[in-house]
């Protein structure tokens, strides 16, 4: 069942550092990136304007604001860093917008009741040691590679073997239906290697320059400051939307790659406005983001598509929660919800970077698209009817009362820059319903053991990436009650919501998954409410204007090509 293959990956996750997790900082993780962090002094080296011999290409420098991973072996440790899809292919990807679509494997279609699943893949992949990607790696990859990772036999948990029905055709033949294994082989925790390469290098693969795919890029040496890539020249096998963006030009791209970490904010900017680096991935703070696009000197651009969230996640069990007339009253839940000014947290806080949050899933998941009616935009009016018709009233100190009650919590936040900022929006926005709300910063160590011990009435994320309808479980089932510290506990008085969203776990095809987590979604919204979403925030790419063809994608990767006035 998938529920239990979801266990087994919560344990994991903060072992391994996996998106899905909340970040240390706002962004640490994703590269969406809090303001005013102290200096430090990087060096970068390279010359954007350095030519090829051969008469293509030549150098683009990239500034990232996370470290550069020191290990790059899935089955250690997974990363959707900028630069590790450029290196690394997967079986199947995402495109702009967020959908699994074909990459390695071509084609693809689930048999006998959703026991099997039949890829088609692509004849003409070479990795970059000059080894053939063919059925029986995908074999191995799947039976072996990915089996045998801490962080990734979640994915193949179900997988009884796989069939080598021709060179380029392979079956995988489940225990049980999985069909959500399509979007887990576009992850990063699915990517693909050279199987002669993890034999050669045995426990030292995955270190500096022993890091062998199929991507469009050959790493030459990385540590967890920089990482040097160089033009893989057989690479032919784009993405089949990356073919359809660039109207099949897919030949120029730059002769190197090299990117540079720069953790501290103003030292990122200031090489960047300096031309040390040509571009910033995800690494632009929300300040400086408006300077940049209205600048001759810079482009800028975000990603169509983002998995991340910012969300309240509230304690429903009223015996733990430190304000339990919040874990009680449904129709406190439903006026703070609709009382929240959403589109003003985006316009005050990220300068417009993102989209308010209507729903308790990203936009580019299927069951995020359900009835408005269930959604909560801001309507003032509708927060105080809520509440007035369910027994609240203002009493003449301001707050709202019911049955001697006050609506009164205490919000608990990391200790940073924007989650600062958004906490004292969010309060002065709740006291035009009645609602005080007090605001606790903490250290995220003892906010993940507050929160994760039930010990807090409501706790705001930082950064939360995740983009499956698998969030509804890990919220409200009382199956991932010790898998996920931001459970809502739901399932103490809801009982109901672990059915659904364990059922919908349970689904054999994925449009059955999709129908079944729709109607939990709904359900969640209307009757439960055991969180209040804010937003989904976007990274921020800039980049100079010499530098053609750069797209923000999905992730916050940049996809190529890319060419240079300067070459």
């Amino acid at each position: 069942m998938r529920r239990r293959k979801l266990l087994r990956r919560g344990a994991l996750l903060g072992a391994v550092g996996l998106a899905g997790c909340s970040s240390d900082q706002d962004g640490a993780q994703t590269g969406l990136q809090t303001e005013g962090q102290g200096e430090t002094e990087t060096d970068s080296s390279g010359d954007s304007g350095d030519m090829d011999d051969s008469g293509g290409g030549g150098t683009v420098r990239i500034g990232v604001p996370e470290p550069i991973p020191s290990i790059m072996d899935t089955r250690k440790a997974a990363d959707d860093g900028a630069h590790n899809y450029r290196v690394i292919s997967t079986l199947t990807t995402f495109n702009r917008e967020g959908a699994v679509e074909p990459h390695l494997a071509t084609d693809w279609s689930f048999e006998n009741d959703g026991n099997e699943l039949v890829m088609e893949l692509r004849e003409d992949v070479v990795f970059h040691d000059g080894s053939e990607f063919n059925a029986e790696h995908v074999k191995w990859h799947l039976t072996d590679f990915l089996a045998n990772g801490s962080g990734t036999s979640y994915i193949v948990s179900n997988v009884d073997d796989v069939v080598v029905e021709d060179t380029y055709r392979a079956r995988v033949q489940f225990s049980s239906p999985d069909p959500y294994i399509l979007w887990d082989l576009a992850s990063a925790w699915g990517q693909i290697h050279s199987r002669e390469a993890v034999e050669e290098y045995g426990d030292q693969y995955g270190q500096s320059g022993k890091v062998v795919s199929a991507g469009p890029f050959k790493e030459v040496e990385h540590d967890t400051s920089h990482a040097v890539l160089e033009r893989y020249e057989e690479w032919d096998w784009p993405k089949p939307w990356q073919e359809e963006l660039y109207e099949g030009d897919v030949e120029v791209r730059p002769k190197r790659l090299e990117y540079q970490s720069y953790p501290e904010t103003a030292t990122r900017t200031s090489a960047f406005e300096a031309g040390d680096i040509d571009g910033m991935i995800a690494g632009v703070p929300y300040s400086k983001y408006p300077n940049y696009q209205e600048s001759d000197q810079y482009n800028t651009g975000t990603p169509p598509a983002s998995t991340e969230q910012i969300f309240i996640m509230l304690n429903l069990n009223p015996e733990t929660s430190t304000a339990p007339v919040l874990a009680e009253d449904l129709s406190l839940r439903k006026g703070i919800s609709y009382g929240i000014d959403r589109q003003e947290i985006v316009d005050v806080v990220f300068n417009g970077v993102g989209e308010p949050a209507p729903n308790y899933l990203v936009p580019t998941v299927d069951a995020h698209n359900i009835p408005d009616e269930y959604n909560y935009t801001y309507d003032l009016e509708r927060a105080r009817t809520v509440m007035r018709e369910n027994g609240w009233t203002v009493n003449p100190g301001g707050v709202s009362t019911k049955n001697g009650r006050e609506a009164r919590f205490t919000l608990l936040t990391q200790n940073t820059e924007l989650s600062r900022r958004r906490a004292t929006l969010i309060k002065e926005q709740l006291q035009d319903i009645g609602v005080v709300m007090e605001v606790s910063t903490t250290d995220t160590s003892t906010f993940k053991e507050d929160v994760g011990s039930g010990n807090f009435a409501a706790g705001m994320s930082t950064f939360y990436d995740w983009g499956n309808a698998d969030q509804l479980w890990w919220a409200t089932s009382e199956d991932a009650e010790d898998s996920y510290y931001l459970n809502s506990n739901a399932w103490q008085q809801f009982p109901r919501a672990t059915e659904l969203t364990n059922r919908a776990q349970d689904a054999t095809t994925l449009e059955e998954r999709t129908q079944r987590y729709k109607e939990a979604h709904k359900y969640l919204l209307e009757d439960v409410v055991p969180m209040i979403y804010l937003m989904y925030p976007k990274a921020a790419d800039a980049w100079g204007s010499h530098i053609q063809h750069w797209q923000p994608h999905y992730k916050g990767a940049v996809m190529w090509p890319v060419e240079s006035e300067e070459w």
